[in-house]
């Protein structure tokens, strides 16, 4: 069986990795000799067939094709529907995980265990369907780790560096900066910020109305009129972007099968003005990370690049000026992630994380200054708080006669309730015919594997719960409805 494997589940790429015999991290290729897989799958119409990775990509029928699913983790209303059948993004993922499960394990042996990375800023509902994914798959997960903290490992291990470190972490589907400090073989995160929406994708999308715009003023006519015509200009689209990394000027052919072909150029000047605002949307990130934590980016001894769109020139460019210090690559931008997940499971313990969300509950709380009463979020876990960690904070009942002692477990910054995730509920009860204002203790625990603990302890009566904070909103996949989906799966032929 093997061990120490580490696998990517990337928005356009996913990888697995492991760690050789004499401690070097590896990519593991999948059948078709690839060592990163298109995060793409296809669903065939006459058989019970299942095309995942370039083939998907390649099928030409994109109504039957699923492109970048991860962008829909956090999303319990998304699904896809196929055949009359809903497909939920982590069922969605299970069978890219199922591929490189099945194509590895033939090189490396039988692959049971694995860490995987998620975005920083993941929310529980992500992070919770990531591991549903993985189980549905057949895997194990033993532990999930920040993108940007596992490609940190991968950086440290690779140039033997210390110092203070900015991740900055641009993928297909999302941005995350994360700040560090290395020092030999420890490292410490300090904070990360990050989009779950702002990503290569999202350039590409910017790039089409460009291209789409240009046909409009050639043609009279819209360049694509359905889904395949879409995804046929996309492919165009990502092809251009790849040649503006490396040429000051791209020309292009596209066409639609009505109207015909327009000849299109793009300067890199173009490219760069589109996309500018997003780019100062990265800035941005970066601003927020370096106050969180109170630094100046003169504080910063090294800026990192994870990410395929980390390539594009002008991304480098921004940083380099805003830091006065040019940014440099970590290794195979595309890899840098699995390789550091796999490095993660034999190194993990030299790494120590932070909190990516607060934690707090629902409180009814009175503005001394305003006299104002209401619920707050009020935070009992602050965001980027080292691990492990406990807080405890007291709160008093505001009603006579409570016998039920209800919190609600949230995550998120603002205090606004509409704004923060309920993720957990503990309900303590306690003898009838008390007063208003009795004191509750309500303890939060977070420990190195992102596992949430809540206790309320009444103080008046010792009495106490505590609980493993799982959340199950809306989403979610019960046992039965995980286990009913994971037989469904064995069925299937995953090419």
């Amino acid at each position: 069986m093997a061990a120490h494997v580490g696998i990517d589940l990337g928005t356009t790429l996913s990888g697995l990795a492991y760690l050789k015999a004499d401690g070097t991290p590896e990519i593991v290729p999948n059948a078709d000799g690839e060592r990163l897989t298109p995060s793409v799958v296809y669903f065939e119409p006459y058989e019970n067939v299942k095309l995942v990775g370039t083939p998907a990509r390649d099928s030409g029928n994109p109504e039957r094709t699923v492109f970048q699913i991860k962008r829909h983790m956090d999303d319990p209303e998304y699904f896809v529907n196929i055949d009359a059948e809903h497909w939920t993004p982590p069922e969605i993922s299970a069978l890219i995980l199922s591929k490189l499960r099945r194509e590895c394990s033939v090189i490396i042996g039988e692959i049971k265990d694995v860490i995987i990375t998620v975005p920083a800023n993941y929310n529980e509902l992500a992070r919770r369907n990531t591991i549903a994914a993985a189980e549905m798959a057949g895997l194990r997960v033993s532990r999930l780790v920040n993108e940007p903290t596992a490609a940190a490992l991968y950086y440290a291990y690779r140039h033997n560096s210390r110092g203070r470190i900015l991740v900055f972490d641009f993928g297909g589907g999302t941005l995350d900066v994360t700040i560090l400090d290395i020092d030999f073989n420890y490292i410490r995160i300090l904070t990360s910020e990050g989009a779950r929406h702002l990503g290569g994708g999202h350039i590409d999308d910017l790039l089409l109305e460009l291209y789409a715009e240009q046909y409009r003023e050639q043609m009279d006519a819209d360049l694509f009129t359905d889904e395949r015509q879409r995804r046929r200009a996309l492919q165009a689209i990502e092809d251009a972007k790849k040649m503006l990394s490396k040429l000051r000027k791209v020309e292009d052919t596209v066409s639609n099968s009505t109207h015909g072909n327009v000849s299109i150029e793009i300067t890199r000047e173009n490219f760069e003005a589109i996309i500018s605002k997003l780019l100062t949307r990265g800035v941005m990130l970066v601003e927020q990370a370096l106050e969180s934590v109170k630094l100046k980016p003169s504080d910063i001894d090294h800026v990192v690049l994870v990410g395929g769109s980390t390539r594009i020139p002008k991304v480098r460019a921004v940083l380099a000026k805003f830091f006065g210090k040019s940014p440099v690559f970590c290794g195979n931008v595309d890899e840098a992630v699995a390789l550091g997940a796999a490095l993660f499971t034999k190194h993990g313990a030299t790494v120590q994380e932070v909190c990516n969300h607060s934690y707090g509950t629902l409180a009814y709380v009175v503005n001394t200054r305003t006299g104002e009463e209401g619920i707050q979020n009020s935070i009992v876990i602050p965001k980027s708080t080292p691990l492990p960690c406990s807080f405890t904070e007291t709160y008093t009942t505001s009603e006579e006669n409570e016998e039920n002692i209800e919190v609600d477990i949230t995550q998120g910054e603002d205090s606004d309730p509409r704004y923060v995730d309920i993720i957990g509920r503990v309900t303590l009860e306690v003898p009838p015919g008390r007063p208003a204002g009795c004191e509750i203790n309500v303890t939060y625990s977070y420990d190195e594997n992102q596992c949430v603990r809540a206790s309320v302890l009444d103080r008046e009566t010792g009495l106490r719960k505590e609980i493993v904070v799982r959340y199950t909103g809306k989403g979610i996949l019960s046992d039965e409805e995980l286990e009913n989906r994971t037989t469904k799966l064995r069925q299937l032929r995953i090419e």
